[in-house]
């Protein structure tokens, strides 16, 4: 099995899919931007919990970079920069406050142990942070196709582009109100996709705000709906990293 890195451009939110083995639970996690915080810079997501502000998730599984500190799942933050970290609002505003390239000094509580964590504030990408987690793919198969403008991951199955999972941060407002994981899409502005790398063509082709028309089917079961192209809520690539 080969491992897949996959970074993740999405403000303000977070879902995260690993693709897992037969073996493994498949997991689905949602983080919201109004209880949860991003710093790239520690490659963590930060949720509230039981009114302490805690590491949820640590993305990677490469080992820190020498003279870099690293936060570790479950860890408790205490304070940044001096200031305590009473929320997530809190810590967000203490964050917005940096400029880039100041030192962020974040006081953690790691089971009995407290400590400093020390990490450069970096540039934020267009799109929203950066972080990149490992997941696993069975095979050589490609790298699924992302369709940013749907928030959705597609696939290409028995000769129809079937929209194989949602990513809700990306959706737009528009598709919220339907359910339309597993559904194949059938029209697109009118034309027939003959796969998912032509999807993603022609929806990388319309400027913000124009119209899409698409139209979906699964068993029967015919959606049609009309909506205009949202601004970007970020991007999701995959590479492998051959190891």
């Amino acid at each position: 099995m080969k491992a897949t890195k996959l970074s993740v451009l999405i403000l303000p939110l977070l879902f995260f899919f690993p693709q897992l083995s037969d073996a493994q639970e498949r997991q689905m996690m949602t983080f919201d931007a109004s209880t949860s915080l991003m710093l790239q810079e520690f490659q963590s997501m930060l949720v509230l919990e039981n009114d302490e502000v805690i590491v949820r998730l640590r993305m990677g599984r490469e080992e820190a970079k020498e003279g870099v500190d690293r936060l570790e799942q479950g860890d408790v933050i205490l304070m940044m920069n001096g200031k305590r970290a009473t929320d997530i609002e809190a810590l967000r505003s203490i964050y917005d406050e940096i400029e880039k390239d100041a030192e962020i000094k974040i006081g953690v509580r790691r089971g009995n142990e407290r400590f400093i964590l020390n990490a450069i504030k970096g540039d934020i990408p267009e799109g929203g942070p950066r972080m990149v987690m490992s997941v696993d793919r069975e095979g050589d198969g490609p790298a699924p196709a992302i369709a940013p403008e749907l928030g959705a991951v597609l696939a290409d199955v028995d000769g129809k582009v079937v929209i194989e999972r949602i990513i809700p941060p990306l959706q737009p407002d528009e598709l919220k109100a339907f359910e339309i994981q597993g559904y194949a899409i059938t029209k697109l502005n009118g034309e027939t996709p003959e796969n998912a790398e032509q999807i993603q063509s022609l929806l990388a082709a319309l400027e913000i705000g124009d119209e899409i028309s698409i139209t979906l089917e699964k068993e029967g079961d015919e959606k049609s709906i009309v909506f205009k192209k949202p601004e970007s809520r970020g991007s999701i690539n995959f590479s492998t990293d051959g190891k």
